[in-house]
């Protein structure tokens, strides 16, 4: 499977990697917002459900370069993640020859410029402060598809999947399999980042000093859209009621959480992109300043 940078053109790799960069020379303190959120996450299952995520067989779908809210769960847990992309650790030849095989070269080099650049040194150093620990835990990451997982029925007490569905193809499948491979009991909660979201175009600029480019939904206006999005991802362009239909349909009796963009003007632009398009669309405001989705669901 090539990434998405393998799929797109030497211009918009170029801004792509650019403003990945500012995003990540910005990120400081994004290891507590991550760890943040996982802690979020584990206080709402408490609260909802009554059960603590300690002790515990988990997936992590997409845990990302990083490991950040795996190596969280996996201080009290016994932690398996599952990514499209190798994830490389440390000095290892071997793991770079199948990055390039597997998710390109394009891909391969971002990764190396990455580490190169002391990126990975500098979050790793962030992450064992937040958690405390003098060395990160080994997390076993291995390669696979969400949509038609590889494990048995019945592996994991809790899944955790944090923005990934919405950039599946056929997320239904998705679905399916996470509530294939959860025990009778166990709790899965996944996140997506809503496509009618502000920021739900996912374009890099929206982390540098180039947002103002991106703000305003250009991504769902009837005219311009696609043509003005960099295409650094797929996206399957769901809308919130669609994803609960698909949720429910798999999961019966899922809870839902909407949670409103930090953004303090989102709710003025949403009123002013209203006004403008209103006629031709029928997006709420709640969907325009959603921040994100999530579903909770105890598999009975």
């Amino acid at each position: 499977m090539k990434s998405y940078s393998s799929r797109i053109g030497i211009v918009e790799n170029l801004r792509d990697g650019i403003a990945l960069f500012n995003m990540h020379r910005r990120a400081q303190g994004r290891m507590r917002e991550l760890v943040g959120d996982a802690r979020n996450v584990e206080a709402e299952i408490k609260r909802r459900f009554g059960a603590d995520i300690k002790g515990l067989d988990v997936l992590e779908v997409g845990p990302g370069q990083f490991l950040a809210q795996a190596s969280y769960f996996a201080m009290a847990n016994r932690v398996v993640g599952l990514d499209s992309d190798i994830i490389v650790r440390g000095f290892d030849p071997t793991a770079y020859v199948r990055m390039v095989l597997r998710n390109g070269l394009t891909r391969t080099a971002k990764t190396v410029a990455r580490k190169l650049a002391g990126v990975d040194r500098r979050f790793r150093r962030e992450l064992r402060q937040e958690l405390g620990v003098r060395s990160l835990p080994r997390i076993s990451v291995q390669l696979g598809d969400i949509r038609s997982l590889r494990f048995r029925d019945s592996s994991f007490d809790f899944v955790y999947c944090r923005s990934v569905l919405h950039q599946l193809s056929n997320p239904p499948l998705a679905i399916a399999e996470i509530a294939r491979v959860l025990r009778p009991g166990g709790i899965s909660h996944v996140s997506v980042h809503p496509w009618t979201s502000e920021t739900g175009c996912l374009d890099r600029r929206l982390y540098g000093p180039n947002a103002s480019e991106v703000m305003g939904w250009p991504h769902l206006k009837p005219v311009l859209s696609a043509q003005l999005i960099p295409p650094n991802v797929e996206l399957n362009h769901l809308r919130i009621g669609d994803w609960e239909g698909l949720f429910l349909r798999k999961m019966p009796g899922a809870q839902f959480i909407l949670t409103p963009s930090h953004d303090p003007g989102c709710l003025e632009r949403a009123r002013d992109f209203q006004s403008r398009y209103g006629e031709q669309l029928d997006y709420t405001l709640e969907e325009l300043t959603s921040g994100a989705f999530a579903c909770l669901w105890k598999k009975p």
